[in-house]
């Protein structure tokens, strides 16, 4: 039986066994596709979500904070499920964003490198974030509502400084939309007062 010993190069964090001619290093410098690219976007989102550090900045705005009201309706976690919403950026223009930003500086990284930057810009406050009830989180993303950027907490402008550059045409007029929206009568709906939706009377 031929002989295929794992070794590995500590430096360079790779695995290689002298009877094979490629190696797997644990970290990586670029994408053989479009697709190779999004999913791993999609990989480190998961991982961020998935974590304990995520649960808990979550946990630390809604009970420690206190922030447990709709900011557009103005429900209470104790009338309704409320939720931390990513506006500015979301969470997947934030990560790619982060990645694209590494390949620019032509930088090796592994999604732990991702998850953890961008961790580290939840925890230094510099995503824009609202807590909004269930039904009002579900129609942003089903396209029903926008959300006006007055309600938006954290610091959202330093991601747009600092990494919009490393994001593409689209992902650009996305947050100037979001920007773009602001507060007026038109948002101030209540629990009896949802925009498009038949009320029981």
């Amino acid at each position: 039986m031929e002989n295929t010993d794992v070794k590995s190069n500590v430096d360079g964090l790779e695995l290689y066994s002298d009877n094979y001619p490629f190696r797997l290093p644990l970290k990586i410098k670029n994408f053989e596709n479009e697709s190779e690219f999004k999913k791993f976007i999609r990989n480190c989102e998961k991982l961020v979500r998935g974590s304990l550090e995520y649960k808990l900045w979550k946990e630390y705005i809604i009970v420690v904070l206190g922030i447990n009201q709709c900011m557009i309706t103005e429900e209470s976690m104790n009338e309704c499920t409320v939720e931390v919403h990513h506006h500015m950026p979301s969470l997947f223009i934030l990560i790619k964003a982060i990645v694209g930003k590494k390949l620019a500086k032509q930088e090796e990284f592994s999604s732990f490198d991702i998850a953890m930057e961008a961790m580290n810009l939840h925890y230094t406050n510099k995503v824009g974030y609202a807590v909004l009830v269930k039904a009002i989180h579900e129609r942003f993303h089903n396209g029903v509502l926008q959300i006006p950027i007055d309600i938006v907490k954290g610091d959202y402008k330093y991601f747009i400084n600092n990494y919009s550059e490393f994001l593409d045409d689209d992902d650009i007029d996305v947050l100037k939309q979001r920007t773009s929206v602001h507060n007026d009568e038109s948002y101030k709906w209540s629990k009896d007062n949802y925009p498009g939706i038949a009320m029981e009377g």
